[in-house]
């Protein structure tokens, strides 16, 4: 995963992703992520796709995996 991208919020079918050249990514929902960090459902390297994307107050960023709310933290985009 790049560090240096920009991620916001945009709403909840859509994520703006700003990469390291500068170039603007609409992501749509259902994209794919991978798991960095274990959450309570997924161990890390698993593939799943984000339902819905909100804002939240502690993180910036959740998505919506299987019906359950987790920081944008614990994954990596998939970006082709």
């Amino acid at each position: 995963m790049d560090f240096n991208r920009k991620i916001r919020f945009y709403d909840e079918n859509t994520l703006i992703v700003v990469t390291s050249k500068g170039l603007l990514r609409l992501l749509r929902t259902p994209f794919q992520v991978r798991c960095i960090l274990p959450t309570e459902n997924l161990k890390i390297n698993t593939l799943v796709y984000v339902e819905a994307v909100a804002e939240g107050k502690e993180d910036k960023i959740l998505y919506r995996i299987l019906g359950v709310w987790v920081s944008y933290k614990s994954f990596s985009l998939i970006i082709k």
